[in-house]
């Protein structure tokens, strides 16, 4: 005879531990969040026409989008932590808001703007339509700017601040309508993190520049010659060939500043180009790119090989 041996194991219930909630920041992220914008952002708000050309967000939602799913983190104590993410004050109470939306803040969106699709809008308007001329001298990066130097206003374009450069043909008529928060606002990758700056190459290019005659001044396909295939503004590179800069600023006899530099580093390999570059970009090794269109030998410096 043969004995079985049964054997029974009790699982007992484990505590799951979970993590506080952080009511200091909003995220669209959350589940419970994910709701048509519509639900919470209730356009026009009060305060649009100082704001927009069109009946807008540009503010916070109301309390009743809070309220009616946190009635009880709202009326928490005197200092509810969830007024932080609006309010300067923490309390219920105080009207008092950031700006919209709240400076430093991390951005849970991008503005999808695919350019390719806009090519027809491109031909016949020139790009300053939507990207107007700085008016402010740039917030300085982590670290303040490279060589001290602070590229004036004129230096960059400033991107739509608002929906007035979408709206005029979006607002009712062709998708996404003004109604398609979707349309245009992606939620961003996890990985990505928003520049404090573009990113500049040429960080002493002036669009405004070009002497007396303001020669920068062109249709900007002119040099960025690749932006109207851009589907996306997801690490979008408006790259600018070397040859566009070349057509003034090569020409023997006349302006060689190419030329010039590229000679200076022959000479003297710690040579640093300064004249499109700060130290950060001119201290490294040109590309071929440049001795290409100035017709000489690439070299490689010492140690940057």
């Amino acid at each position: 005879m043969k004995l079985v041996l049964q054997v029974f194991i009790i699982l007992l219930p484990v505590a799951v531990t979970q993590r506080p909630v952080d009511y200091t920041k909003f995220l669209h992220s959350t589940e419970k969040h994910k709701s048509a914008c519509n639900t919470c952002h209730k356009p026009p708000t009060k305060n649009w026409t100082k704001a927009s050309a069109f009946p807008d967000v540009a503010d916070f939602p109301d309390h009743d989008a809070c309220v009616s799913c946190h009635r009880a983190q709202f009326f928490r104590g005197a200092r509810p932590a969830i007024c932080t993410g609006c309010h300067l004050k923490t309390s219920p109470r105080d009207d008092a808001r950031f700006t919209f939306r709240k400076p430093d803040a991390k951005s849970q969106f991008m503005a999808e703007f695919p350019h390719d699709r806009h090519q027809d809008v491109i031909a016949f308007n020139p790009c300053t339509t939507c990207h107007a001329q700085s008016a402010v001298f740039s917030t300085p990066p982590a670290g303040g700017w490279v060589d001290s130097y602070v590229p004036p206003p004129a230096t960059f374009k400033s991107a739509p601040t608002d929906h007035s450069s979408c709206f005029n043909c979006h607002w009712k008529s062709q998708e996404p309508v003004a109604t398609n928060c979707n349309g245009c606002h992606k939620p961003v990758p996890a990985t990505f993190v928003a520049a404090a700056i573009p990113t500049r190459i040429s960080s002493r290019f002036m669009h405004e520049g070009g002497g007396e005659k303001k020669l920068h001044i062109a249709e900007c396909t002119t040099c960025h010659i690749n932006i109207t295939k851009a589907r996306t503004l997801l690490n979008l590179k408006p790259d600018v060939p070397i040859t566009a800069c070349t057509e003034c600023h090569n020409k023997v006899g006349a302006r060689e500043d190419l030329n010039k530099e590229l000679s200076a580093l022959d000479k003297n390999p710690a040579f640093v180009c300064a004249y499109c570059h700060t130290s950060n970009v001119g201290k490294l090794d040109p590309p071929a790119s440049h001795y290409l269109i100035a017709q000489r030998p690439q070299i490689k410096r010492i140690g940057n090989r």
